[in-house]
């Protein structure tokens, strides 16, 4: 474990940025190895993008959440399983990703020669086989918060990063406190570290590649639908003529207190990074969400119970291979960065496996493959509509 060069009375092993599911995980892992922790956070609460939200169906995920069934999602499901110290169970869900065009639903298979910006982003969600876990993030972030007894500092934010050398030493919070660590871990949207830290700590093509890389900001739209839509459990992938494409779950109805069905669907599309600022943007990509569900559904959106607008800046991209596979910073040896835009793999799964990775390396995290020992139990695949 590198070291710093300076010694502060508010010091600690580890300072970790942002309190989403990497920075949780890392955190409660940390912990784990007898590290004092930080963990700051800018919201007034934990959990970032995975944090719960109430609606009157229950507790949902803050936003679509997606885990595709593969081989390397089931690892992950595994490490994490051992990390929570509980059982994570899951349903296969068998079911093609569906389009709507000339008046009827078809299978997706691609955007053929549109010029679709986001096309890269939305194949990650293209899978004929997901899981739907019975746990998911909003519980998880629940479970890692109730357990973490370190330095908890919301509405906190990293104004600056002071360094000497290849160290950083100091953490300005809130333009005002310093806080000092051995290890930093960014579990944050990597650009920012160009503004943060000095510029002769940040090389000149990473600088580049981090702000000239594809990074694309969510819009999310949750519905909390008046009756029940559809029984399709497939991934949904709607797209009007010159409009970005959106991507959807509906979730299989509940019952009320009052007997009521309701039905949950949550929506994204995709909006480019400097244009995420633009309020018009937004709105216009979440009434383009609305227009697609229409026309697929044309009731669907008649007496919504409610809806969620969530804006997730840097959700989305592609920044694998900037950085070392472990996320260490160059010139800078006690600087890590926990972002699922690092990992080949996309989204939820991207998010877990560079926690993984960047764990592995600060505190000798071991390998956990799938066995049959594991603490994954899997339910049958479900053919579905």
């Amino acid at each position: 474990m590198a070291q710093s060069k300076t010694t502060k009375s508010d010091e600690f092993d580890s300072i970790i940025i942002g309190s989403g599911l990497a920075g949780l995980i890392a955190a409660h892992q940390l912990e784990g190895t007898g590290r004092k922790v930080a963990l700051i956070e800018g919201l007034d609460a934990l959990g970032g993008s995975c944090r719960p939200s109430q609606t009157k169906a229950g507790p949902i995920d803050h936003g679509l959440k997606f885990l595709p069934d593969c081989d390397e999602s089931r690892e992950a499901l595994a490490w994490l399983s051992s990390v929570l110290g509980e059982e994570i169970t899951f349903e296969v869900i068998e079911a093609p990703p569906v389009t709507y065009d000339d008046g009827k639903f078809k299978p997706f298979v691609g955007f053929g020669d549109q010029n679709v910006r986001t096309a890269h982003e939305v194949s990650s969600y293209a899978k004929e086989r997901y899981l739907q876990l019975a746990s998911t993030p909003k519980d998880w972030v629940v479970r890692l918060t109730e357990t973490f007894t370190g330095s908890v500092n919301t509405l906190s934010y990293v104004t600056k990063f002071q360094t000497d050398d290849e160290f950083i030493i100091d953490a300005i919070i809130n333009g005002a406190k310093r806080i000092s660590g051995r290890e930093v871990l960014f579990c944050a949207a990597p650009q920012q570290l160009t503004r943060l830290l000095p510029e002769t700590h940040v090389p000149a093509r990473l600088k580049q590649r981090l702000l000239k890389g594809e990074v694309w900001t969510s819009a999310n739209l949750d519905l909390v639908h008046a009756a029940p839509v559809t029984d399709s459990r497939a991934v949904h992938i709607l797209k009007g003529a010159n409009e970005e494409p959106s991507v959807g779950l509906f979730y299989p109805p509940t019952t009320d207190a009052d007997g009521v069905q309701r039905q949950v669907s949550q929506w994204l599309t995709l909006v480019a990074r400097d244009m995420s600022d633009d309020d018009e943007t937004v709105a216009s990509a979440l009434k383009q969400i609305k227009r697609q569900i229409k026309r697929a559904y044309e009731t669907s959106l008649e007496g919504l119970v409610q809806e969620r607008i969530i804006v997730n800046p840097s959700s989305h991209g592609d920044l694998a291979g900037i950085l070392p596979e472990d996320g260490r910073w160059p010139k800078v040896q006690n600087l890590w960065v926990l972002s699922g835009l690092l990992d080949p793999f996309k989204n939820l799964l991207g998010t877990m496996r560079q926690a993984r990775k960047s764990l592995a390396a600060i505190a000798g995290e071991p390998a956990l493959p799938v066995s049959a020992d594991s603490d994954l139990s899997e339910a049958k695949p479900q053919p579905t509509a």
